[in-house]
Formats: C-alpha cells, sequence, structure tokens
C-alpha cells in the first residue's frame, strides 16, 4: 500500500507528499543525501498531512486498452535531482523543473533543457528555497525562442535561453503562463496576504499580456471580473487546476473554478465559468458549466479541431476522487456531459476515472482524449471522453502522471511509477497505440 497526504495544501501548486510516502520508494536505498534531502524537505508538510492507506486503483477490473508499451530504456539509478515538472514546447524540445539540496537548511529549483532524450544538461538556479518549505515555482514553461518561465506562485525568467534566470516579484500568485512564439500570457491571483492562512478569500484573477517574450507586461483590461476563493489557489497533493489555454496566439481560454459551495458576497456562481477570447484577448465570452457545480477545480484541453473538454473534480480522498467530463457544443458556449460521476451515479461505480487524481487532460480530436494525475495512471476515452480505460504501462496505480503534450500523433506523457526520486517520460508516434519509456535525469 501506498502512504499518501490527503488535505495538505502548497501555495504553488506543487507535487505534496507525506513522509509516509516515501517508504515504499526510498527505504531500499540505503539512505544517502537523496533520502536526507526528501525527508528534510516534505517533515515540515507532515503536520499538514494524514496518511491514510490507498486501495489499487485498477478501475474495479475494468479492461485495460488494446495498447503496447516498448521500453526504451532502462530505469536509471536514483538521482541527486529531484524531476517536479516537464514542459514539452515543440517536437522532440522538453524543460525541466528540479530541486536540489546543497546544504543543511538550503535548497535550489533548478530549470534545464532536455539535450537528448530524457536527459537534461547545463541547469540554472530559478530560485532558492529553505527545505522543507514552498519552493516558490511549480512549473516551467518556454516559448522556444529562448524565454523561459519558472512560475507557481512567484516568477523567475530567462532571456538567455535558460543559461540564467532572474526573480520577477509580481503583486499576485502566479497561477498559470502561455508562451505562443513571442505573445505570452500570464494569469495572477490577487489574494490578499492572509489568504495563505484561509481557504475562503476573496482573490480576484488578473490577466498579464506581453507581445516581446516576456520582456515586459501590460495588465489586460477586457477580461470580465472573476474572483476564486484562495482554496483554489491552493491545491495538495498532485492536485491542480487549468487556469489558461492557448491554441494560438489569438484564441486563449482562461477557466474559473467553482467556489465550494458558499458565496463570497460577490455575484460569482458557484460553478465553471469558462471565458473564451478569439481576437487576442480584445473581447471575451463566457460560459458556465453547471454541472461542475460540486467539484472543487477542473482541468481542460483544447483539441485541434476547437473543442473543449472540461473535466471537473471533486473532493480528493485515500487515491479516489470522482470526476465528470463535458465539451463545449458547436456554438462553444454550451457544454455537453459526456460522464457524470460527480453525483456518485451508480455507473461510476466502477470506472477506473475515478481512480487518482486529476492532474491532466489531453484532448488530442474529437473522440480520442488522456487523462491522468496524481497517483493516476494515464487513461484513455476513443469516444468523446464517454468511457476510460487504462493505458498500460504509461504510469502505475501507485504512481503520478502529470504533464502532457501532443503534436499530431506525437505525444508525450511525464510522470512516475511511485517514487519521488525517479520520474520518466513516455512517447508516442501514434496517438498512443505505441508508448516507450525514458528515464529523467540530468546529466552528470
Amino acid at each position: 500500500m501506498r502512504d499518501v497526504c490527503e488535505g495538505g495544501f502548497s501555495t504553488g501548486g506543487s507535487r505534496l507528499f507525506c513522509p509516509n510516502a516515501l517508504r515504499g520508494s526510498v527505504s531500499g536505498r540505503g539512505g544517502g543525501p537523496l533520502r536526507v534531502a526528501l525527508l528534510m524537505v516534505l517533515a515540515l508538510v507532515a503536520a499538514a498531512c494524514s496518511s491514510t492507506s490507498g486501495g489499487s486503483s485498477s478501475g474495479g477490473g475494468a479492461k485495460a486498452a488494446t495498447t503496447t508499451v516498448a521500453t526504451t530504456s532502462p530505469a536509471q539509478p536514483a538521482a541527486r535531482y529531484y524531476p517536479v515538472w516537464v514542459d514539452f514546447p515543440a517536437p522532440g524540445q522538453a524543460w525541466g523543473l528540479f530541486w536540489e539540496q546543497y546544504s543543511a537548511q538550503g535548497c535550489v529549483m533548478l530549470v534545464a533543457r532536455q539535450g537528448s532524450p530524457g536527459v537534461f544538461v547545463s541547469p540554472a538556479t530559478s530560485g532558492h528555497f529553505v527545505c522543507g518549505h514552498n519552493t516558490g515555482v511549480a512549473e516551467v514553461v518556454s516559448d522556444g525562442r529562448g524565454d523561459v518561465f519558472a512560475y507557481g506562485p512567484e516568477l523567475f525568467v530567462s532571456h538567455d535561453a535558460g543559461k540564467s534566470f532572474t526573480p520577477d516579484p509580481q503583486s499576485g500568485s502566479v497561477l498559470a503562463v502561455s508562451a505562443v512564439g513571442s505573445s505570452i500570457w500570464m494569469l495572477e491571483a490577487l489574494c490578499p496576504a492572509a489568504a495563505t492562512q484561509s481557504a475562503i478569500a476573496a482573490c480576484p484573477l488578473k490577466l498579464f499580456t506581453s507581445n516581446d517574450g516576456g520582456r515586459t507586461f501590460a495588465a489586460d483590461s477586457h477580461l470580465p471580473a472573476a474572483v476564486v476563493r484562495s482554496g483554489s489557489v491552493l491545491q495538495g497533493p498532485g492536485l491542480r487546476a487549468t487556469w489558461l489555454r492557448r491554441p494560438s496566439s489569438n484564441v486563449g481560454y482562461v477557466f474559473v473554478p467553482p467556489l465550494f459551495g458558499a458565496a463570497l458576497g460577490a455575484p460569482v456562481p458557484n460553478q465553471e465559468s469558462v471565458y473564451r477570447s478569439g481576437d487576442g484577448g480584445a473581447s471575451w465570452t463566457q460560459s458556465s458549466i453547471g454541472g461542475c457545480a460540486n467539484a472543487f477545480y477542473a482541468d481542460a484541453s483544447v483539441n485541434p479541431q476547437g473543442q473543449v473538454m472540461v473535466m471537473c473534480a471533486g473532493q480528493p480522498s485515500a487515491g479516489f476522487q470522482p470526476k465528470s467530463v463535458f465539451v463545449n457544443s458547436s456554438d462553444g458556449l454550451q457544454w455537453v456531459a459526456r460522464a457524470d460521476c460527480l453525483g456518485v451515479a451508480p455507473s461510476c461505480a466502477s470506472t477506473p476515472l475515478n481512480n487518482g487524481y486529476l492532474g491532466l487532460v489531453a484532448f488530442i480530436s474529437p473522440t480520442t482524449a488522456f487523462a491522468g494525475g496524481g497517483r493516476s495512471q494515464l487513461l484513455v476515452s476513443h469516444d468523446g471522453g464517454v468511457s476510460w480505460q487504462l493505458v498500460p504501462g504509461v504510469g502505475s496505480n501507485g504512481g503520478d502522471t502529470y504533464s502532457a503534450a501532443f503534436f499530431g500523433s506525437r505525444g508525450y506523457v511525464f510522470g512516475d511509477q511511485g517514487s519521488v526520486s525517479q520520474s520518466y517520460i513516455w512517447t508516442t508516434t501514434d496517438s498512443g497505440a505505441v508508448w516507450g519509456r525514458i528515464a529523467v535525469r540530468i546529466a552528470g
């Protein structure tokens, strides 16, 4: 059984584990600097965690998808760096976010580019932090032109292809950064200082845009006013929400999660709200997904045909989280339920979709979508989100699948198989029929 931390929060939306979760992962490694670093970083979050024995996430005996996996490289021995996030800006390109401990109390976040498959080179510091405290950054994104952004909730920027990073202080918590060529959008939550101790503080959202690779940002005045709870900003183990998606430089979506049931005194509906702009942010349309009213947060993806899939997730507990799936109609303003499990319908009892925590959605065609997250093996749907099957070999029932990107039939998934020290990139060239696995490491 793998113990997990349920109910703990991290202001950056970063991966958060209980110390007990290490027992099945590193106890056989004989200690050493890596294990000491992991235990020190995790020790201070233990008070916010409750250890819960997790069951199998095989989906109640559901049949797995007919997929084969070819292992292209063996697992590497435990490295001195801990992989946190991998971004895939283009086919064959990747940027990785790692942390490393360099002293008794000192830890550092590093960003490195992929030099060869799975091997990341030339790491650069993107922020120091006290081991065991919030890291300051949880994700990394690149525009492919030399501009790299490490963020969540702080912001560190590189304009020299990742050779160096400098802090870029912001007035709010950075929720998302999207790079499409030299066009950079950044979404922030302007939470009051007390929000770090409260899950019910009101946080206005603000969009900032840049047309020079993120060297200068301007506040966008066209996005309708939206308020979220600070509890939507705080995220727990392997839990993350989608805030921003941009399939092109002109088309952008802002997703505002539900408000957890109670009013904030502001006229904001308790449901997932979707804002869409088709003219680079000059104007916006708004729609709402009433079926997400009981959700804690949601993830979303836009397929090449312009359809949007939103997956809403309820309260996570012991490796289980009910989820519902919605796809927008042809007018883009109505939402059709493809799977509705937030009401705990009888048909949802055996679906593998509800096992594990929501962390990613990749909608690659009108019929095919992938999903995953913390404690979740990769799932695939071939009927537009109605039914879901496990993808054999991509993740595991005790592992995690955190980020994914598809470019036509070529796809990439970043995650692990239950070890906090070794992560992998799974790759496919045929839309997910066959997958290969590559161990993630920093050269040297």
